[in-house]
């Protein structure tokens, strides 16, 4: 069908097993250069594939066998984070891959079909075609009608839009998009960008600050969360502050019955990686086990420390680490040694070796920690702080293979927001040429409610932060 109908793009919106069940046979290679020859006419291979925190863009060579002259680039789009039956959970990031992909196939200028499939080409493909048709159409008229699109739908297909949550969905992303407006700004207008953010309030309306925020609060209090297992009696205790709490969805979870698996931490998606981060509290002195535990569970190789030990007079972090290089402290089934110590200016960096205790060979996980000390409980630090920060950060990512960064503040919420948000988007800044703090923002607090700023004045300073530092 590709081959026959020249198809050059192919949206695919199912993993290939959900719930141990088949949804779709691998139709491409695994390996890059890998050749697979389904048949005996057409051989396909694996160009490339790029990696997005919620799908993968592959391009793949489509050969005829006998006719050697005679090949097609077919570019899939394959969207891994929808459930079936189900919904995505961020509907900005579904938006943003109908964007990606209209990007390089324009509606307008398509000679070709796009081909859409799910598992059953009916539920998840109906969705996400509404919402393509839908998105079209607000860019040449005023009025929608998602009712009338489906009904046309099916009619030429049964079943589209299966379930009442998809339906709803679609409406969802469309009154998001309509309310959020475009929020993604070129390399070429940060500055602009920067400069309307500091204007201030005036006789004509309200500042972009003022409007961002204002539409994020309302987007928050539409949000329900599910804090189920940060307030069971078992783990209440481990809880910093009782109103920052991680959301039972991305919750990181640890081995052992239930209590012994709790810690206050959450998986928040990088650029280009799902659950890329980490964010969690500063440890407790009985969670300081816990978050030994976690490290080792999930091989992770990097801390980001956001905090001091202690702060205004409060303890934001319990000390996890030995004081001395060459000490060993036992923590658990684990013991942590502190290796070395170097410390330049306001930023201190710590290497640690984690290790089981009762292994006779035991397998050695290396650790590096940066710690920023000069990040104050409200406001930011200084730009050069956070892009040294960050430079280190990256240079320890090339020499390791932790699949997740840790970024801890004392409360594994704002200052720990704040940061992954910035590298996160510095990272997009130089893939794409393009930022969209707005919906990072929005997409951290989703995976870690608390991120959003909750003053206009802070707001600002952050967004200018972000702004000035991809700048």
């Amino acid at each position: 069908m590709v081959w026959e109908y020249e198809i050059e793009a192919i949206v695919m919106l199912t993993k290939c097993v959900e719930m141990t069940r088949e949804k779709s046979a691998q139709y491409w290679p695994e390996s890059l250069c890998e050749t697979i020859t389904p048949g005996d006419r057409l051989s396909v291979t694996l160009s490339s594939s790029t990696p997005y925190a919620e799908y993968y863009v592959r391009k793949l060579l489509v050969k005829h066998l006998t006719e050697s002259d005679k090949s097609v680039t077919v570019t899939q789009f394959h969207y891994t984070a929808w459930p079936d039956h189900g919904v995505p959970d961020n509907v900005m990031a579904v938006i943003r891959f109908i964007c990606h992909v209209r990007k390089l196939f324009p509606a307008a200028s398509q000679d070709q079909p796009l081909l859409v499939h799910c598992s059953a080409g009916v539920g998840r493909t109906g969705t996400f075609i509404t919402l393509d048709m839908m998105m079209q159409q607000m860019k040449a008229e005023a009025t929608l009608s998602v009712c009338q699109c489906v009904r046309n739908l099916r009619t030429q297909r049964m079943k589209m839009v299966q379930t009442p949550i998809q339906y709803e969905f679609i409406h969802q992303a469309l009154s998001e998009l309509v309310v959020c407006g475009e929020t993604e700004v070129t390399a070429s207008s940060l500055r602009s960008f920067t400069e309307s953010l500091r204007d201030p309030v005036t006789d004509s309306g309200p500042t972009l600050s003022q409007q961002h925020l204002k539409v994020l609060e309302y987007l928050s209090m539409q949000q329900r969360c599910d804090f189920t297992g940060a307030k069971a009696e078992a783990n209440i205790s481990k809880n910093r502050f009782p109103d920052k709490l991680p959301s039972e969805v991305y919750r990181v979870s640890l081995t052992g019955n239930s209590g012994s698996e709790y810690i206050n931490a959450s998986f928040i998606n990088g650029y280009k990686q799902r659950d890329a981060y980490i964010a969690t509290q500063g440890p407790l002195e009985e969670t300081v086990e816990d978050f030994w535990r976690m490290m080792w569970e999930y091989q992770c190789g990097c801390i980001v420390m956001l905090c001091q030990l202690k702060e205004d007079g409060q303890e934001s972090s319990y000390p996890y680490w030995p004081g001395e290089e060459g000490e060993e402290m036992v923590c658990g089934r684990l013991s942590v040694r502190l290796v070395k110590v170097r410390g330049h200016g306001d930023i201190v960096e710590r290497r640690m070796e984690v290790k089981e205790n009762k292994s006779i060979y035991p397998d050695i996980l290396c650790v590096k920690m940066i710690q920023l000390t000069s990040w104050p409980l409200e406001g930011l630090p200084h730009l050069t702080a956070i892009m040294s920060l960050i430079d280190k950060l990256n240079h320890v990512l090339m020499s390791t293979s932790s699949k997740q960064t840790v970024v801890m503040c004392s409360d594994g919420v704002v200052r720990s927001g704040t940061f992954l948000v910035i590298h996160s988007q510095l990272e997009r800044l130089k893939t794409e040429g393009v930022v969209d703090v707005f919906q990072a923002i929005k997409s951290a607090h989703i995976h870690r409610p608390g991120v959003i700023p909750n003053t206009v004045g802070l707001y600002s300073g952050f967004s200018v932060t972000i702004s000035l530092l991809l700048t």
